[in-house]
């Protein structure tokens, strides 16, 4: 393990277990020296740490560090490099950073962090040696990101990390310097305009001079990969539980049923929560009792219908390790869940969403990454993560509700891989389903609420301010080549109106949940 001092603008000492090292960096950025102790020492941790938070310094933890694929940091203190503002072109999950667990984010910190050599070194002839050593660690965190490494906020670096909070820079210079890097001119375009339009500013001169910044090529750089011979081996066999809420599929269901008997690994118990609206309806799935079953099968029939119900109803009945969330409509191929476990065994995730194409679709990611979204029909959570967390219900037959989950995860700590070597089949079987419409209150409004309030609901109940105005920007763009108004006058004033219906409903959505 390395330990790396740095002033904030150059390094100031190095040491290697505990022991001083001779090293000369020759008046070097942070940077530079980093990549230069990765070439010398490319088998160990770097750790590096501002020498203000020397003192803090949660020693006992960082000796144990191990994972070869992960980045971490902590801003203890400190403000981070970024503009809240940044969140106007990036709406992800990711700018969503939460100071008081292991959060998933590429807002690193100079103040306190680590990165194994091998990773740093991957990245080396793709990613500049700033001297502005945060704007290093950002760029280097959000292109690790799409390449398989796993970047953290992470509180346990320090002692009491418990009193720190997130707080942002003022200072736009890094914010503009890394949209012109990793996003390019028109996200630097639309950044400016969005600033204007809602903070009545522009610099029209840091603008001008972000065009000439080199663009990283991410799409150039190779996927992040480790000596898997390395992780270690859990020899116990895991126990599994599949959820699967179903309306109106009968014969889809039991060949998602069927598939589920016939894996080498067999779950532990089918949970079925089975919908019908009709008030005399009885359930239709007679096969469940007519037929064998290799595993416990929980039925429930509700004429209560809605995925956020029944996914709550499957979740209070959970008794096995882990819970795999699917849809009623899937092919699952044989050592899908041996797979499963498999990869729990190796890389050890909390949770994780799998690939869920139809059929002929191409599978676009090559490597394990960490996922801006939730699949609540094709995603696998550790039983022991979901004890108290639900699907609202505020956001119930509508759409949103998986992006809630999600982010309910991530809040308690717990990060969402997306694995796109274990391959499911999504049939979008033609009837039934959970997306049956359902009147909602606001289906008469005029004009109609755009996005849908669900949608909107979802976004302000976890999005910062910055990313609620650059959603919504992003919306108005999007949609205006897709419906019929093409004054863009008249079109900007009937969305306004159409966004103020949405938000009107998406606040009283989530004040009477």
């Amino acid at each position: 393990m390395i330990l790396l001092k740095h002033t904030g603008s150059k390094p100031v000492a190095v040491s290697k277990d505990g022991q001083p090292l001779e090293f000369q960096f020759q008046n070097q950025a942070v940077s530079a020296a980093c990549f230069l102790l990765a070439e010398k020492f490319p088998d160990e941790s770097l750790i590096w740490f501002h020498e203000d938070v020397e003192h803090n310094l949660n020693l006992e933890f960082i000796q144990n560090l191990s994972s070869k694929l992960e980045m971490l940091s902590y801003a203890a203190k400190q403000p981070l490099a970024i503009a809240e503002v940044m969140g106007f072109v990036d709406q992800s999950v990711f700018f969503r950073i939460q100071p008081d667990v292991k959060y998933p984010t590429w807002l690193m910190s100079s103040a306190v962090g680590s990165v194994s050599c091998k990773a740093l070194l991957h990245f080396k002839k793709d990613i500049p040696a700033y001297p502005n050593f945060d704007l290093f660690l950002c760029v280097l965190a959000k292109t690790g990101m799409l390449k398989g490494l796993r970047v953290y906020s992470e509180p346990r670096l320090i002692r009491n990390s418990a009193e720190n909070a997130v707080s942002f820079t003022k200072n736009l210079n890094t914010t503009y310097t890394i949209i012109a890097a990793l996003m390019g001119a028109k996200w630097l375009l639309l950044f400016e305009l969005q600033r204007l339009l809602y903070q009545k500013k522009q610099n029209i001169l840091r603008l001008l001079k972000s065009f000439q910044i080199r663009r990283i090529n991410s799409a150039a750089i190779p996927e992040l990969t480790i000596d898997t011979s390395e992780l270690d081996e859990v020899k116990n066999e895991l126990n599994f539980d599949v959820v699967i809420p179903t309306l109106g599929r009968k014969q889809a269901l039991k060949q998602t049923l069927d598939d589920l008997s016939s894996q080498i690994l067999v779950p532990q118990c089918v949970i079925l929560i089975e919908q019908n609206p009709e008030v005399n309806a009885v359930s239709e799935l007679d096969y469940l009792q007519t037929e064998s079953w290799p595993f416990e099968v929980k039925h429930t029939f509700t004429h209560q219908t809605g995925a956020c119900n029944a996914r709550n109803l499957a979740l209070d009945q959970v008794e096995a390790d882990w819970v795999f969330l699917a849809d009623d409509d899937l092919r699952i191929p044989k050592d899908f869940l041996k797979q499963a476990q498999a990869f729990i065994q190796a890389e050890k995730p909390q949770a994780f969403t799998v690939s869920c194409l139809q059929d002929g679709e191409i599978e676009p990611e090559k490597t394990v990454i960490q996922w801006p979204a939730f699949g609540s029909g094709c995603s696998f959570v550790k039983a022991s993560t979901v004890k108290t967390i639900r699907f609202d219900l505020a956001l119930e037959h509508g759409f949103g509700e998986d992006a809630d989950f999600g982010m309910q995860l991530r809040k308690a700590g717990v990060d969402i891989l997306y694995n796109p070597f274990l391959k499911l089949i999504h049939l979008k079987a033609p009837s039934g389903g959970f997306r049956k419409p359902i009147e909602k209150p606001w289906d008469k409004e005029n004009p109609a609420p755009k996005p849908a309030p669900t949608v909107l609901a979802s976004i302000i109940k976890h999005a910062t301010p910055a990313q609620i105005l650059g959603y919504k920007t992003l919306l108005f763009l999007k949609f205006y080549k897709l419906q019929q108004i093409k004054n863009p006058f008249s079109y900007i004033r009937q969305m306004r109106k159409r966004w103020e219906v949405s938000l009107f409903w998406a606040k009283k959505l989530l004040n009477t949940k």
